[in-house]
């Protein structure tokens, strides 16, 4: 039957042994990030004495670095060998959250340890994003690279669901620090993984002549000068400042009541899940990338504003889980199709740029006060 062969034809990634390797610890990974972001937002609000405000500038300080330097940083992906470079990233990652770990376990947690942990994650995050992304394109025949990124989402989206979840039952139960503990452990295995995967990738570093800072305008210049590139960075930038900035202060949103938060970014996650599993395999075949955007974004907004309206934890988590079915399509979408547009010299510097459209301008609906005042 054509649509069990186009259903299956979507999951080929999954038979690529690079693929396979990478994943698997990028799966622990993100487990434990979600670990360590619901349980960081849970504890600022808690901290601040309720202070929605105090989450948002949470928020602010982890984006803040893709806002300003996402492209300069994003191009050492394109300078530099990618699987060094995500051990490196991976490695301060795994360092913050052994300095949270203690810092709670002792009883020296402060706010502001919240505020630096945040700013050094979105730096770390501001290099490692537009890597992960390229590298995936790296493990596989182009003409998979979608297929690929559906199945990259598949497992943050998997992650999402299964790790605010789990955060929140924790946090209930054991406290905040058993959750950085938890990350303590989930960081480590995506290192293994990216150095089992030595001499199966080739170096991705660029020559040395086209190295520079010119980078950066030269990768800004490309998508100016590409018309189906800039109209997927300004439906990047409008899906973000008007939805998705919303899911960074959940934490505010329920009060700081770590199930509910859990609850509601599982439901983003488990929306993001089906729309992978049922929608993109037999979307994936529209060439109509504009009218897929479109469609996606007036969708997500519709889900967003019936929650807004309706403050009843469950149907909010209904409507939440409707807007996931969007995010995971919208994104898959996005950044195929940026990454196939985008000459292979500059992949990572523009991938930079659709990180500051798609994460580093979230804080500016976050701290607007505009959601927080709708869901009050």
């Amino acid at each position: 039957m054509k649509w069990l062969n186009d259903w299956l034809g979507f999951f080929k990634p999954l038979q690529v042994r690079n693929l396979q390797i990478f994943w698997s610890g990028q799966a622990s990974a993100l487990i434990g990030m979600w670990l360590q972001v619901t349980a960081m937002g849970i504890l600022v609000y808690d901290i601040s004495g309720g202070s929605a405000t105090a989450v948002g500038v949470l928020a602010a300080l982890n984006a803040l670095p893709f806002f300003l330097g996402g492209m300069l940083l994003a191009g050492l992906g394109d300078r530099f060998d990618r699987r060094k470079l995500l051990i490196a990233v991976q490695c301060v990652q795994w360092l913050v959250a052994v300095a949270l770990f203690l810092l709670t376990v002792l009883d020296m947690l402060q706010l502001w340890h919240l505020y630096a942990a945040g700013l050094v994650m979105g730096v770390n995050q501001t290099v490692g994003f537009p890597t992960q992304q390229a590298f995936v394109g790296d493990l596989i025949p182009r003409r998979q690279l979608q297929e690929a990124v559906g199945m990259y989402s598949l497992v943050f989206n998997t992650c999402r669901a299964i790790g605010p979840a789990l955060a929140g039952y924790i946090i209930a139960e054991w406290g905040a620090g058993t959750a950085f503990g938890g990350n303590v452990a989930a960081s480590l295995p995506l290192v293994g993984c990216l150095v089992a995967l030595k001499g199966r990738v080739a170096d991705t570093s660029a020559p040395r002549k086209q190295r520079g800072a010119g980078r950066k305008a030269s990768g800004l210049k490309a998508v100016l000068a590409t018309r189906s590139l800039l109209f997927i960075m300004i439906s990047a930038l409008i899906q973000n400042i008007c939805g998705q900035s919303l899911y960074q202060i959940v934490p505010a949103l329920m009060h700081g009541n770590p199930r509910n938060t859990g609850l509601i970014l599982g439901a983003v996650g488990a929306g993001a899940m089906v729309s992978i599993l049922f929608v993109l395999p037999f979307a994936r075949k529209s060439d109509r990338v504009g009218a897929k955007l479109s469609s996606g974004t007036l969708w997500m907004g519709c889900a967003l504003c019936v929650a807004g309206a309706i403050p009843v934890v469950e149907v909010q988590a209904l409507c939440f889980f409707f807007a996931g079915l969007a995010t995971s399509s919208l994104f898959v979408t996005s950044s195929s199709a940026v990454q196939l547009l985008s000459p292979p010299e500059r992949k990572s510097a523009i991938l930079g740029l659709f990180s500051i459209v798609t994460i580093g301008v979230q804080p500016l609906a976050a701290m607007g006060g505009v959601f927080p005042v709708l869901f009050s």
